[in-house]
């Protein structure tokens, strides 16, 4: 095969066989090779990076959190289907400090951005479409966003409150993420909607706000067993927030879920092999990560085939962290 034809083969162009196309890319993959994304463009002179970036909180940088791996993970996938680069950068300072956005602004670094943790009214949205920048957001970030986004749909939370309430709790506590954040303000709003739907006062002094983590999720739940009423169950925003409640229980000497149901959220493999198992809300951050990407993608080459709005459901997974209240 010569070059010409090669490099056609290797980018998908549509007058080059299937045949030819399958022979090239097995060829590549033998000899391991991978096209140089900056050497093109210095080729063609085309201003576009052929990357998308990704400014990654401090809080992830672990990546303990099962879930956001498996976001970035179906974000990278959807990227490398479309011979498309994602580039990480580490955010050094508060979420309005730009200089990450700024500097990939002026030299070009990537065609757009995916937002992760966006906070309410997060002030890297007003940035980048000032700047007129292409970007996408994990989350609304207000009430009537004007931009592409992947959130979950309004009633996120309502399996599990009447999962609940059908056990018979009234006393249900919630341990919700840092409330500055999208996704713990509108699952803690979709919370209690849930509980209003059933008849089920929800009391200011049973929700707690929590970190990301099990240690959090555990000292929180210290704090709900200290009420002078303690609650029957608690629906925490994540499972990691869950298990540790499930190690305070258990250190308390409290029985799960005889004289305490516990929810989470997310449906991570440590939650399924936990004692008692937890009962969880299942959702798919990996096709969160694809659609993001895909969004991304189609906000750079204006082409509207995706979806600007996408909201995921979620499903009730119940386990042996839950029963009937006491």
């Amino acid at each position: 095969m010569s070059v010409t034809q090669t490099s056609r083969a290797l980018n998908d162009k549509w007058d080059v066989a299937e045949k030819t196309k399958t022979r090239a890319r097995a060829v590549a993959a033998e000899l391991g090779y991978v096209p140089n994304l900056e050497a093109r463009r210095l080729k063609t002179g085309s201003v576009r990076a052929d990357a998308i970036g990704l400014v990654l909180p401090q809080s992830e940088l672990h990546f303990s959190n099962a879930s956001f791996a498996e976001l970035l993970s179906g974000l990278v996938a959807a990227a490398t289907a479309k011979h498309v680069e994602v580039r990480l950068t580490v955010e050094t300072g508060p979420v309005n400090d730009f200089k990450n956005y700024q500097q990939a602004l002026v030299w070009r670094q990537v065609d757009g951005f995916v937002l992760v943790r966006t906070e309410v009214d997060d002030p890297r949205i007003g940035f980048l479409a000032e700047a007129d920048f292409p970007f996408v957001s994990f989350g609304r970030g207000c009430d009537d966003p004007a931009f592409p986004f992947v959130d979950e749909v309004d009633h996120i939370m309502h399996p599990v409150v009447e999962h609940l309430a059908a056990l018979g709790h009234r006393r249900i506590a919630c341990l919700i993420e840092p409330a500055r954040f999208s996704m713990s303000h509108y699952r803690f709003r979709s919370f209690e909607q849930a509980a209003a739907a059933c008849g089920i006062a929800v009391d200011p002094d049973l929700v707690v706000e929590a970190g990301f983590h099990e240690d959090s999720g555990h000292a929180a739940a210290q704090s709900l067993f200290r009420r002078a009423v303690p609650p029957t169950a608690i629906v925490a925003q994540n499972d990691l927030l869950a298990l540790g409640a499930l190690g305070a229980a258990r250190d308390a000497g409290i029985r799960v879920p005889d004289e305490l149901s516990i929810t989470g959220f997310d449906d991570i493999a440590a939650g399924r092999y936990a004692t008692p198992g937890l009962t969880t809300v299942r959702t798919s951050p990996r096709t969160a990560g694809e659609t993001l990407c895909l969004q991304l993608l189609d906000l750079v080459n204006r082409t509207n085939d995706a979806d600007p709005e996408v909201c995921l459901e979620g499903e009730l997974v119940v386990r042996g962290s839950t029963g009937p209240a006491p």
